[in-house]
């Protein structure tokens, strides 16, 4: 009787952020951060196995970005397999459930979930750290998408701090409303013009307090303002989502399109909310973890 093949599989959750300032450019080209950053319960199911009939890596997905181009896991599965003289050919099924292109690290937690994956399939003992410091080349988030606690994140998202998790009574309503925001344009536009920027030791005290109306008050992003002036189409939709949702608590995370919403559980307007929404948006209300 044939052994089975060793499968790793991973939940890739989607992060979000409570609070984003942008505070100036580096040399390197990325920018200094500081970020309340979460994870929630929606998550891409991702599949990591050998594949013996190449020496390469294979991906499958119902995302046909991720199965059909070169992309940030691809290139570092195979960035792995080199530094690590990995013989075998490896396959990653990627089951996309994190809407793509929306401010909800997406792209990253997947990667994430790769080098975790690649590390117990190949039994390669990294280290978290040597894992942070794989994922830091390929993108600004992955550190924080290797864990799954909420952190302070700062410099260019390799610093992370982990704090007392209150927050994970309440809930996270987010709202995408299917439209392409590039990053390296809002963040281009914010070098010229300028970031906006608020005290985290606000938002830090809110949630050490458990103060729920503190934390909704102090909810920041330096690149919603940005983006409102830059896309007309998403300046609109957060007037929509103000005059329905109201104004505490919501807050543009990553450089968007996806607005969220904190709240303390789904009560009738926000289910009503989400029934009403559902064929016009991505919406839904997802548990802290």
């Amino acid at each position: 009787m044939a052994l089975m093949k060793k499968m790793i599989k991973e939940k890739a959750y989607a992060k979000v952020n409570l609070f984003l300032n942008v505070l100036d450019k580096r040399r390197d080209g990325y920018h200094n951060l500081e970020m309340v950053n979460v994870k929630i319960n929606l998550h891409d199911e991702i599949k990591i196995k050998k594949c013996h009939m190449t020496s390469g890596v294979i991906i499958k997905s119902n995302d046909m970005f991720l199965s059909n181009q070169d992309n940030i896991v691809l290139q570092c599965a195979r960035f792995i397999q080199e530094k690590y003289n990995l013989n075998s050919g490896i396959e990653i099924t990627i089951d996309k459930r994190i809407p793509y292109g929306a401010g909800l690290g997406g792209n990253s937690t997947d990667v994430a979930s790769v080098i975790k994956g690649i590390n117990q399939l190949e039994n390669l003992n990294l280290s978290l750290e040597t894992m942070q410091e794989i994922g830091i080349m390929f993108g600004a988030d992955i550190p924080y998408c290797l864990v799954d606690y909420p952190a302070i994140v700062t410099e260019k998202g390799e610093t992370i701090n982990q704090f007392e998790n209150k927050l994970s009574d309440y809930f996270i309503l987010i709202v995408h409303p299917k439209i392409y925001v590039s990053t390296e344009t809002i963040f281009d536009e914010g070098d010229q013009s300028g970031f906006k920027h608020a005290d985290i030791s606000k938002i830090i005290k809110a949630i050490k307090e458990n103060d729920f109306a503190l934390i909704q008050h102090s909810l920041f992003n330096s690149l919603e303002e940005i983006v409102m002036k830059k896309d007309e189409r998403m300046s609109k939709f957060k007037t929509e989502l103000v005059s329905e949702l109201g104004e505490e608590g919501l807050v543009m995370t990553g450089s968007g399109s996806t607005f969220i919403k904190i709240i303390k559980q789904e009560d009738n307007k926000i289910i009503d909310f989400i029934d009403e929404n559902k064929d016009k948006y991505f919406v839904g209300a997802y548990k802290i973890k």
